[in-house]
């Protein structure tokens, strides 16, 4: 069904959570927004990027700056975490399949290109970086036109309300992880479907074509 899968970056291929909890610990008392507890954080996960913004009270003329310091922030910490476990392996395996592969993630091409030079994931064909915060589904169009790929046969794979709503806006088809941001209930509540508990699961379910029309046309709604 799909002849290429797109991977969103910070909590899809890598488990960021941590590093953006310290990286915020640092970055909010710039922003009025100190004091986090880890129960408190664990509430953001069930909400929307918008929401989370408007519950910290940052204002919008302030968002891209915050936006840009969290990156700038969380650079070291990436830097420190490895991939999600199986990733490599799945990658190596989905190659193997003939599909194509490649990132679209809003962190900056710098900060991947680093990533990508300590921790070679196999096989990506394209890496794209610096995505608007909310500007995911031009992002994927564009991509789409440029590597000669309908999005009907693009599977977008990340972790938040907002990859959701890209892939929809751009036509391609989206499956959740369950480890990334994104509380895996509320994006599933939201019509993502059942989340992957493992890369691995991925290749299984691209194996047995368990992405069904169903599921697609729900995503694509």
């Amino acid at each position: 069904m799909f002849d290429c899968l797109c991977f969103d970056f910070d909590g899809t291929l890598v488990d960021s959570t941590e590093a953006a909890l310290e990286a915020l610990a640092r970055v909010g008392p710039a922003f009025g927004c100190d004091g986090l507890d880890r129960a408190a954080v664990e509430r953001l996960r069930g909400l929307h990027a918008r929401e989370i913004v408007q519950t910290l009270g940052i204002p919008a003329y302030r968002v891209p700056g915050f936006v840009a310091r969290m990156r700038r922030e969380m650079r070291a910490g990436l830097l420190a975490t490895p991939p999600v476990p199986g990733w490599t392996e799945a990658l190596e395996a989905l190659a193997a399949r003939g599909l194509r592969l490649g990132v679209l993630s809003s962190n900056a091409s710098e900060s991947l290109a680093a990533y990508l030079a300590r921790y070679p994931l196999p096989h990506l064909d394209f890496v794209v970086g610096g995505a608007a915060l909310f500007g995911k589904s031009r992002a994927l169009r564009r991509l789409a036109a440029r590597e000669r790929l309908r999005p009907a046969r693009m599977l977008y794979v990340g972790d938040e309300l907002r990859d959701l709503e890209a892939a929809r806006a751009a036509g391609t088809g989206f499956v959740a992880v369950g480890w990334g941001y994104t509380d895996p209930t509320r994006l599933h509540a939201a019509g993502a479907g059942a989340p992957l508990s493992s890369p691995h699961e991925l290749l299984e379910r691209i194996e047995s074509d368990a992405f069904d029309n169903e599921e697609v046309r729900r995503v694509g709604s």
